[in-house]
């Protein structure tokens, strides 16, 4: 296992939850979360990641290009890597993580997060090792809608069918919306089991960022004047992101002499769509695609 630099000695004087959360890779919204529960007087953490994704150079298959963040991902909390004997790809079997079982059943955990989707077998991994010691488990979703990404009536189907016993699997759910808890409750998990977690960003950091960033070297960049309006679309080019949407009401609603800059990550599917849509509506000298961007 890779594991962290030990942080300071905790105060002893102070009761404290030893809270191991288990995660697929690092992920933005949930390092700064992660740095404010490491900081909790109340909380004693350690972090699992089943792979380093992100925080490494490494082929992201959503993303269909090689990332590393440039942002702090492992900073301000205890983590450990748990080696992956699985595929690394999106099957059931892409995250196989064995050391999770010696992990989780060798140490008195007061509860366990999982951040591993239900569809990766580690997730089970985890789910079946703290239910033989019976720790709390804690997952849940941050989807807000049966509604699946692909129109396929049949999932939406299963979802019914399949989720109010899945979440009924958990100590509590984790949701990150207002609508995600609505859904919850919808499938009849009692209010109180429910448990409402908003994705953050460290705006100290992005603050700083931005302070060094030369405005005007971007804007040339991009052949866009200084003074032109400005609307920047930041994600993958999916159909559930709607960039045709954006693209559209951007034609409609006519702003002079603004710009619509999609910044995307990786290609996307929608890409070839976009590109034929902008010369229909007449936006090439409005629009700007700039290809995947950290």
């Amino acid at each position: 296992m890779l594991a962290a630099p030990s942080s300071p000695p905790p105060d002893l004087s102070v009761p404290r939850y030893r809270v191991l959360t288990v995660a697929a890779h690092p992920v933005q919204y949930a390092s700064a979360n992660l740095r404010e529960m490491a900081r909790h007087p109340r909380i004693d953490l350690k972090v699992a990641y089943c792979s380093l994704r992100g925080a490494e150079p490494a082929l992201d298959p959503e993303f269909g290009t090689t990332v590393q963040w440039d942002v702090p991902l492992l900073d301000g909390y205890d983590w450990v890597r748990v080696p992956n004997q699985g595929t690394g790809g999106e099957s059931f079997f892409g995250l196989w993580n064995p050391g999770l079982w010696k992990l989780i059943r060798s140490e008195s955990w007061d509860a366990l997060i999982c951040l591993t989707s239900y569809q990766r077998a580690s997730f089970w991994l985890c789910y079946f090792a703290t239910r033989s010691r019976r720790i709390p488990f804690f997952f849940g979703t941050d989807s807000s809608s049966f509604d699946p990404r692909e129109p396929r009536p049949w999932r939406r189907f299963v979802k019914r069918l399949l989720w109010p016993r899945l979440f009924r699997l958990a100590s509590q759910v984790i949701v990150v919306s207002t609508p995600g808890r609505e859904m919850i409750k919808a499938l009849g998990i009692r209010e109180e089991r429910i448990a409402l977690l908003h994705n953050t960003v460290d705006n100290d950091w992005w603050i700083s960022a931005s302070d060094a960033v030369d405005r005007a070297a971007v804007r040339a960049s991009w052949q866009i004047e200084n003074d032109a309006p400005v609307i920047v679309f930041c994600a993958k080019l999916q159909p559930w992101k709607r960039p045709l949407d954006l693209l559209r009401a951007f034609a409609k609603a006519g702003v002079p002499g603004a710009y619509l800059v999609i910044v995307i990550a990786g290609n996307g599917a929608q890409r070839a769509a976009l590109e034929r849509e902008t010369r229909d509506l007449g936006l090439t000298e409005r629009v700007r695609i700039l290809g995947f961007v950290s």
